[in-house]
């Protein structure tokens, strides 16, 4: 499994069966289509998370990817995603470098959302 971090640039999947997938992402984690290319790509956005979904070649091995997305508020991400359909989220994990939790897509590619904690300084100044 591959992993990468995304911070403001887009979490690029591949899929195979992108209206499947496009309907996914829209119907049970309420992302808004933003672009959608019939059988080639679309891009989908909820809040700081922008997704582009590749609908993948017949003749790629398949492939699930873990992507690091930085969100702002991950408690209400975790809310909204325990929230959906057949999705039961863990717990969100404590750290010391901010909170992450992750989640499955139907394709199997894994979301992991994380939220940096604080600097010492800010939390002290209570910013």
């Amino acid at each position: 499994m591959k992993e990468m971090l995304r911070a403001g640039t887009p979490a690029i999947l591949s899929c195979p069966d992108l209206s499947r997938t496009l309907a996914f992402y829209r119907g049970e984690w309420g992302f808004e289509v933003l672009h959608n290319i019939r059988g080639v790509i679309a891009i989908l956005k909820r809040e700081s998370v922008t997704v582009q979904l590749w609908q993948r070649r017949a003749d790629m091995a398949p492939e699930t990817i873990a992507c690091r997305l930085l969100v702002d508020c991950i408690e209400m991400w975790h809310r909204w995603l325990q929230s959906a359909p057949g999705q039961t989220p863990p717990l969100l994990l404590k750290r010391d470098w901010g909170m992450e939790w992750g989640i499955s897509d139907c394709d199997g590619n894994r979301l992991l959302l994380v939220q940096s904690a604080p600097h010492a300084a800010r939390r002290r100044a209570g910013l």
